[in-house]
């Protein structure tokens, strides 16, 4: 494992996700060395109607309901844990079963790639933390579907004032 995390989480690497804005990851996320990590959680975001969603209700937000949309966009050859979600951050079974691999373990580390950089990689590092692991983010390989969110040197602060000054893989 060369001292490596455990558990790398690629963050909603979904058809309906890719844009011109983060496109670099869709292109780049074969840079990470998968074979390093005993865990690949793959999450898969779906905006559900039924489940009271507050994407819907208070966003107005109605993408992501399509199997289309859906579809994570990952080489082939990669295995992963596929993790469905319907909120910012990790279902609490799948925190409790990274928090579980991680139990007896003193590296405490875990890696995150993928997009939102301002909601939902930055809330999955939040509840990691929270949870007393330590989220890193491969810098080149997080991003945005937006094109008018704040640039990820601007959020930079925020991440190394609540996640230390090595919170990033790969700084640039």
């Amino acid at each position: 494992m060369n001292n490596r995390a455990k558990v790398l989480i690629v963050v909603d690497m979904q058809a309906g996700f890719k844009t011109e804005s983060n496109k670099h990851i869709y292109d780049n996320i074969n840079k990470i060395n998968f074979h390093d990590y005993e865990y690949v959680i793959a999450t898969k975001f779906q905006n559900i109607r039924d489940k009271n969603s507050n994407y819907f209700d208070v966003l107005q937000y109605d993408f992501m309901t399509t199997d289309m949309d859906t579809k994570i966009l990952l080489p082939k050859n990669i295995k992963y844990i596929e993790v469905k979600k319907s909120s910012y951050a990790l279902p609490k079974n799948t925190l409790n079963k990274i928090l579980s691999i991680y139990k007896t373990s003193d590296k405490k580390e875990v890696h995150i790639a993928g997009t939102d950089y301002d909601s939902c990689v930055l809330a999955i590092g939040f509840q990691l933390f929270d949870a007393g692991l330590q989220p890193r983010f491969y810098y080149d390989l997080i991003g945005s579907h937006s094109s008018d969110t704040i640039k990820l040197n601007n959020l930079k602060k925020i991440y190394v004032k609540n996640f230390g000054k090595n919170c990033f893989i790969n700084e640039r």
